[in-house]
């Protein structure tokens, strides 16, 4: 899987905690390696978002990102659930 990160993530990704952006980095990999697992918990969005997909990195984190291709994706936002889904 090919991963673009978006100017807005990437700013995001640094304000993370470094406990968080370890868990970023998992997720990352796990992503990378099957999009299908299970502790992704990957979803599409609704509203003013349909067409993003999301995934947890933890109880209150998300990434949100869309497919640009069908091996292709591009991380639009990582923060809270109030952050990500406003």
């Amino acid at each position: 899987m090919d991963i673009e990160l978006s100017s807005n993530f990437l700013k995001k990704a640094k304000r993370l905690s470094k406990e968080e952006k370890v868990l970023l980095s998992d997720r990352i990999e796990i992503f990378r390696d099957n999009v299908n697992d299970s502790r992704l918990k990957i979803h599409p969005l609704t509203g003013k978002l349909k067409g993003l997909l999301s995934f947890s990195l933890n109880y209150s984190k998300r990434v949100t990102f869309v497919y640009l291709e069908k091996e292709k994706v591009l991380f639009i936002d990582v923060g809270s659930h109030d952050q990500v889904y406003k």
